[in-house]
C-alpha cells in the first residue's frame, strides 16, 4: 500500500463511513473488534466472557467476569487499545502483503465471536452476515477483491478508531458519567478523574495511526 492509495482508501472510507444506514452497519467491524480486546483482556487475565453485544448505532457492550480489581481494571483498558494495535497491525500485514493472512484473522475474530460471545439479536444477525461474508471471501474471492476488501475495511477501522477514541475524550470533558470506558475506569480508581482517561484513550489512537502512516511512506 503506497501512501496515495492509503489515503485513497481513507477517503473512500470516511465517504462509506457517512452513507446512511450502510455506513453504521459497517462501522460495527470496528466495535467488534473493540469488544473482543475487551474479552480477550479478561480471559488472559484470569477472568470470562459472559457476553458481547452489538447495535445499530455501532455501540457495543461486552459482559466480562473478574478474578480481581487488577483483571477488571486491564480488561477495562483494553478495548480502545486493542482497536487501535489492531488498526496499525492491519496495515503493517497489508504494506507486507499478508493479505491472505490478515483475511484469516477477521474470518477467525467473527467466527469465533460468532459461536462464543455474541448473544444479542442485533449482533448475532450482523456477525452471521460478517463470518458468511469473510468465508466467501476467504474461499471464492478473487485476490483483487481481497485487496481491495482488506484496504478498505483497514482503513475503516482506522478512522473509527480514532474517531471513538475522540467521542470518549470529548465526552469524559462534557459529561464525565457517561464517557464510557473512561468513567468506568475512573470510579475504579477513584484519584483519576475521566478526562485524564479520555487524553490517554486519544493520545495512543493518534500514536497507532502515526505508527500506521509511517509503515506506509515507508
Amino acid at each position: 500500500m503506497t501512501l496515495t492509495s492509503f489515503l485513497l482508501y481513507l477517503i473512500v472510507a470516511v465517504i462509506f463511513l457517512h452513507i446512511p444506514v450502510l455506513g453504521r452497519y459497517v462501522a460495527v467491524i470496528q466495535t467488534l473488534i473493540h469488544e473482543v480486546g475487551h474479552g480477550l483482556a479478561a480471559i488472559i487475565c484470569g477472568g470470562k466472557v459472559r457476553k458481547i453485544h452489538l447495535f445499530a448505532n455501532t455501540e457495543g457492550l461486552a459482559f466480562t467476569e473478574h478474578a480481581n480489581w487488577f483483571s477488571r481494571f486491564v480488561t477495562t483498558l483494553s478495548g480502545y487499545l486493542f482497536a487501535s494495535a489492531f488498526s496499525f497491525f492491519s496495515i503493517w500485514l497489508i504494506t507486507i502483503g499478508a493479505f491472505e493472512l490478515l483475511l484469516y484473522i477477521y474470518a477467525g475474530i467473527c467466527l469465533t465471536a460468532l459461536v462464543l460471545w455474541i448473544r444479542n439479536l442485533y449482533g448475532f444477525l450482523w456477525i452471521i452476515c460478517a463470518s458468511s461474508f469473510f468465508l466467501w471471501l476467504t474461499v471464492y474471492g478473487s485476490m483483487l477483491l481481497k485487496v481491495h476488501t482488506l484496504q478498505l475495511l483497514t482503513c475503516i477501522i482506522f478512522v473509527q478508531s480514532i474517531k471513538s477514541a475522540f467521542i470518549v475524550l470529548h465526552l469524559s470533558f462534557k459529561k464525565p458519567m457517561t464517557a464510557g470506558d473512561a468513567t468506568s475506569l475512573a470510579k475504579m480508581t477513584k484519584i483519576i478523574p475521566a478526562f485524564i482517561w479520555g487524553i490517554l484513550f486519544f493520545g495512543q489512537a493518534l500514536y497507532f495511526g502515526y505508527l500506521g502512516v509511517s509503515f506506509v511512506i515507508q
